[in-house]
């Protein structure tokens, strides 16, 4: 699971570097694709037949993928980088305010602090960034809890779905499907040789084995210690976006990360209690 978070924060770092990263991120996708479907093949998981099996389920999956893919990359151009995974990451909170809503959990106290802490991370991160006069950061922010949105709705649908299902050729169809509907953006605006390299790279040597480690690492690990681990992909994306890019991690980001962070802890909290 650790290894599985290094590699999405890495890719997350990744994404934010390379020009032209939002409308050819389908490219990421499909070489991620590609590669959880090769895994599968060689598995003997006969990933066709897996497809054909429930088709929209894939669909749908795909969909979301794509949402989620294009409003991440988004928010990581206009965003700072150590705010806007951790506000990715922010699903279980939605989750949380869904059950809410439901009636299928009360609220709290400790819940209240919960969302107080998401929402004072997003003016931290606002009120420490450069951009604040074009509103890039607020903006950021907002594209990376839409991004929390479909990952909560993928989550949802998959824990209602795939509990018989091969998980590797299933998450490999998701990415390629996501690929297909996003194809749509590298077509208005071809990127050059460079950015398509880039970007495969990241998908077949971050974003796919990233996949591959986080199923394999949910075989043996309950759900609360695997999604506290998975808060690693934050940590890792701010070091790795400090070392080798442009973009220094300033106060306002750390302090707003940790708001989220610590929100996301007192979430796991609750619930292994």
């Amino acid at each position: 699971m650790l290894g599985a978070t290094l590699l999405w924060g890495t890719s997350s770092a990744a994404l934010a570097a390379v020009d032209g990263a939002l409308t050819s991120s389908a490219l990421v996708a499909a070489a991620g694709g590609a590669t959880l479907l090769t895994v599968a093949a060689v598995r003997g998981q006969r990933p066709l037949r897996v497809f054909a099996e429930t088709p929209w389920l894939y669909v749908q999956l795909g969909a979301l993928e794509a949402a989620n893919l294009l409003l991440f990359v988004a928010a990581l151009k206009c965003g700072p980088l150590p705010v806007v995974v951790p506000l990715h990451l922010t699903a279980p909170l939605l989750l949380l305010g869904a059950a809410i809503v439901r009636g299928q959990r009360s609220m709290s106290a400790l819940v209240g602090v919960e969302f107080l802490l998401v929402a004072v991370a997003i003016v931290v991160a606002a009120g420490g960034s450069t951009d604040i006069g074009t509103g890039r950061a607020v903006l950021g922010c907002v594209l990376a809890v839409g991004s929390a949105i479909c990952v909560a709705l993928l989550v949802s649908l998959i824990a209602r779905e795939s509990a018989q299902r091969p998980t590797v050729a299933s998450a490999g169809w998701q990415l390629a499907i996501a690929s297909v509907l996003g194809a749509v953006l590298i077509a208005s605006d071809p990127p050059n040789a460079s950015v398509v390299w880039s970007m495969v790279l990241i998908g077949a040597l971050l974003l796919g084995p990233g996949f591959v480690l986080y199923w394999l690492g949910l075989r043996h690990l309950d759900a609360t210690t695997a999604s506290i681990l998975g808060l690693n992909e934050a940590v890792f994306a701010a070091v790795v976006g400090a070392l080798f890019t442009n973009t220094p991690i300033t106060l306002g980001a750390v302090v707003a990360g940790v708001l989220v962070l610590s929100a996301l802890l007192l979430r796991e909290g609750l619930s292994a209690r």
